[in-house]
């Protein structure tokens, strides 16, 4: 029976609507997509007929600085701590081992990665087979959201589209939130599941009312209902819904054009010529007859041969191409980059950089992952509300009591550490200095803190309690 997709609000209909954004904007993000994985347009557009060799050729003038964008933010964002209503000022042991259990160290580097580059990410809460929580990271070019224009951490509905190879089958997920009922409280919220049977998957995706078919092993028609009401989808959004390098493609494409263009040079004009020049006119051969051409076997290069120049021939070399002009623009577009992206110069060109103009970038990179880190921290919250709405833990699930602390956006050498723990020791704590100047992660503050304790009880053996004996 085919699904309804007529119907407003029902859940053909939005599982159409969800397809048909997810389409609009999937060329952008194959195109950001290319740019992060080293795949950009290549200088110079080709067609079917070009062969291999050339468009390997211009491969080899592409730089993958996009990447490098990304991940300079990416490597400094890490999570350090959870807490909750529950555990106060302490970390929540409950919230780090729903951390732990599902990678999400890893995870939420991916999914922080594909915000950067792609503008968007998503994570999806849900249990397993076992009743644990599992939480996943979701990439923008399977997942789309629909949110309330007056309120977008509102989710109104979301759609995952993908192929599971396995059971050759094109799967689409559909969740929604629960409806406000009569008495003012609200059903919770449900999911259904789509399929049609697909060998591999295809190029684009698309969505037949047809040719799919509810599951019926999870609910069917009238879908799986969930144990809270929420959608339990939560985006990650990029500044401004870009790519960190989105606004400034121009520059990287000029880059590797001009990149492009001094390679062809180098291949073909930056060594010195071998020219001969020959003056026909008035030139006779040995009967004295004129020569009014050069025969096409002036040069021969057979081994043992001897090379056979025809009359008033010069031989000569050309100067060699300076190439100095082209390499200098390339690094001023560099420079540009580094500015209009905010990332030390020394990352893309590790030479000539002041120290003012160094510290100014890299204070530059510090604020852009600090806000990187604020803008993932609301998400990251809904993600550990949802986690714990799933598991029925109520107590836990006060979206205004979690919070979610961040390693520093800048790392300290040792020495700065030293010297400024001892500056600290009289007006900080021990937890605070290990946390805030050390950097320490919960577990090396208690891994710290445990030694500590042990040193001071073989002290006191030692000494047995400090009284002399």
């Amino acid at each position: 029976m085919a699904i309804d997709v007529t119907e407003i609000n029902s859940p053909g209909w939005w599982i159409v609507k969800g397809v048909k954004k997810l389409n609009a904007r999937l060329p952008r993000l194959q195109r950001l997509a290319g740019y992060h994985d080293g795949e950009p347009p290549l200088p110079v557009p080709v067609g079917s007929g070009v062969s291999d060799a050339f468009k390997s050729f211009q491969k080899k003038s592409c730089t993958n600085f996009a990447e490098l964008i990304v991940g300079s933010i990416r490597e400094r964002c890490a999570v350090r701590e959870i807490r909750t209503a529950v555990s106060d000022d302490q970390v929540d042991d409950v919230a780090w081992q729903i951390w732990k259990n599902n990678g999400l160290d890893v995870e939420f580097a991916d999914v922080l990665e594909n915000m950067l580059a792609l503008s968007d990410a998503y994570m999806i809460v849900g249990l397993d087979e076992d009743g644990e929580v599992v939480i996943t990271g979701e990439d923008p070019r399977q997942v789309v959201t629909f949110h309330n224009p007056v309120r977008q951490s509102e989710v109104r509905a979301a759609v995952k589209v993908f192929h599971d190879a396995d059971e050759k089958r094109d799967y689409i997920y559909l969740f929604l939130p629960g409806q406000r009922l009569e008495d003012g409280s609200q059903s919770n919220a449900r999911r259904w599941v789509a399929y049609r049977e697909r060998s591999a998957p295809g190029k684009s995706i698309s969505f037949s009312p047809s040719a799919y078919v509810w599951d019926e092993d999870r609910g069917g028609a009238d879908g799986e209902e969930l144990n809270h009401p929420v959608v339990p989808v939560v985006r990650f959004r990029n500044r401004r819904g870009i790519g960190e390098f989105e606004p400034h493609t121009d520059v990287l494409d000029r880059i590797n054009h001009k990149t492009y263009n001094s390679m062809v040079i180098a291949a073909y004009q930056a060594f010195k010529q071998m020219v001969i020049q020959v003056d026909v006119e008035d030139a006779v051969d040995e009967d004295g007859n004129e020569i009014d051409s050069i025969p096409d076997n002036v040069l021969t290069t057979d081994p043992g041969s001897w090379i056979q120049l025809p009359y008033n021939s010069k031989v000569f070399q050309t100067a060699q191409a300076d190439m100095q002009g082209i390499q200098s623009a390339i690094k001023d577009d560099i420079r540009e980059l580094a500015a209009v992206t905010r990332r030390p110069l020394a990352m893309f060109a590790p030479d000539n950089e002041s120290a003012a103009g160094a510290q100014a970038n890299s204070e530059g990179l510090i604020f852009a992952t600090e806000d990187k880190q604020i803008r993932c921290t609301a998400a990251l919250v809904d993600v550990m509300y949802l986690a714990f709405l799933t598991a029925g833990d109520e107590e836990r699930a006060n979206k205004s009591k979690i919070t979610i602390d961040w390693k520093p956006a800048s790392r300290y050498t040792v020495t700065d550490k030293a010297n400024a723990s001892a500056q600290a020791s009289k007006t900080l704590a021990k937890r605070t200095i290990m946390r805030e100047i050390w950097q320490f992660t919960p577990e090396q503050v208690a891994q710290a803190e445990a030694e500590s304790s042990d040193e001071a009880l073989l002290t006191e053996e030692l000494t047995g309690g400090g009284n002399a004996a």
